[in-house]
């Protein structure tokens, strides 16, 4: 029989350690005055996980959620400037994933949210901007400069119909933002000043919140938009970096989609005027006009008129006489420098503030005794 030879104390902590898990005879060797040896790291990272706060979004969705919200920043810039006439300018300062409860603490009150849905999509939305700029807003939009607004207070029932209609602004935006993943349709919901009243989601769902930075003029304000995962649950898996710019890319026309999109435009009708000239008159003289009445026009015989595409002279031409119609001989094409300066001495007056019609919707350009042969012909 072989002999039997106890184990050292050494080959005892040996075999201890080697043992899975932390195990409890390591605090008895420690309580009965052993040392611990380091703990081995096995190399793998060992990360939290947040049960409230799942993660949604992989790397590659988050790349093309930026790009999307990048993008319609540009295109509510845009909007804002021309809408508004004047400088806007949108930065996206944060995307973040949160619970709903955290945004609406987070959103300052009073403030303007417009609760919109995303048709197919189920459920809805909420994009929200300060009172500073719901103020800038309504201001510019009665013809302001945003100067004298007091941007402390409540909005009245009038002004909250104002942004009801400027809810368009954004409608237009978000609906270009996903028509490269999924064609919407955006709707105005309803519109409130309180984020704490607006339930578009349960206070512990999970929501994409979006942060902006917005200049409008010389005020600065600020924007965000929360997004509830459920609506986008069902298009997550197409926010996908290839899919978003495949879809984004723009092919060349075809010659038969080419053909078709020139019948659309030839049958489409355009104003088209002429502007025989002005004249500056008292308003009692323009309220006592009356048929067969004839006053005299600032324009000069034989100098080419204005043709007016809606409220533009794209060109110039010779007034005259085909037939039994009068007509109008294109002499010139008018270049843009040329618009900008006619723009500027029109001024703010409509073209057709000077013209009067009268009987038979004639326009006397010269006094009863000149003779219709003296009008240059076509």
């Amino acid at each position: 029989m072989a002999d039997q030879r106890a184990l050292s104390q050494w080959e005892i902590d040996a075999l201890l350690n080697d043992l899975p898990g932390d195990g409890a005879l390591q605090d008895d060797q420690e309580e009965a005055g052993g040392a611990r040896r380091p703990e081995r790291s096995s190399g793998s990272i060992v990360k939290s996980y947040d049960f409230r706060r799942p993660d949604k979004f992989s790397k590659e969705q988050w790349a093309t959620l930026q790009s999307m919200h990048e993008h319609f920043t540009r295109m509510l810039s845009a909007a804002f400037s021309s809408r508004l006439r004047t400088l806007v300018q949108i930065r996206l300062t944060a995307l973040d994933q949160g619970l709903y409860e955290e945004w609406q603490a987070g959103v300052a009150n009073p403030t303007i949210c417009y609760v919109m849905g995303l048709r197919p999509l189920q459920g809805n939305m909420v994009v929200e901007f300060s009172m500073d700029i719901a103020a800038e807003v309504v201001d510019r939009l009665l013809g302001g400069n945003g100067a004298l607004v007091d941007r402390n207070r409540e909005m009245g029932e009038v002004e909250i119909g104002l942004l009801r209609s400027f809810s368009r602004t954004f409608s237009h935006a978000l609906q270009e933002m996903w028509s490269t993943v999924r064609p919407v349709e955006p709707s105005l919901q309803d519109v409130g000043q309180d984020a704490s009243l607006i339930q578009v989601a349960a206070p512990t769902d999970v929501v994409l919140t979006a942060l902006f930075e917005m200049n409008v003029g010389s005020h600065h304000g600020t924007m965000s938009i929360c997004l509830p995962y459920t609506v986008i649950e069902s298009v997550a898996h197409s926010l996908s970096a290839q899919l978003w710019i495949a879809s984004s890319h723009r092919n060349a026309l075809s010659d038969e989609e080419r053909d078709s999109v020139e019948r659309l435009i030839n049958r489409s009708r355009v104003d088209l005027a002429v502007v025989l000239g002005g004249v500056d008159l008292p308003a009692r003289t323009i309220a006592g006009l009356q048929a067969g009445d004839t006053f005299v026009l600032d324009a000069r015989l034989g100098r080419p008129l204005d043709v007016m595409i809606g409220d533009r002279a794209r060109f110039r031409g010779l007034p005259g006489v085909m037939g039994s119609h009068v007509g109008i001989q294109i002499s010139d094409v008018v270049e843009e420098s040329d618009r900008e300066f006619a723009r500027g001495a029109l001024g703010n007056t409509s073209p057709f503030a000077a013209l009067t019609a009268i009987e038979d919707e004639q326009i006397a350009t010269a006094p009863a005794d000149q003779h219709e042969d003296d009008i240059p012909g076509a």
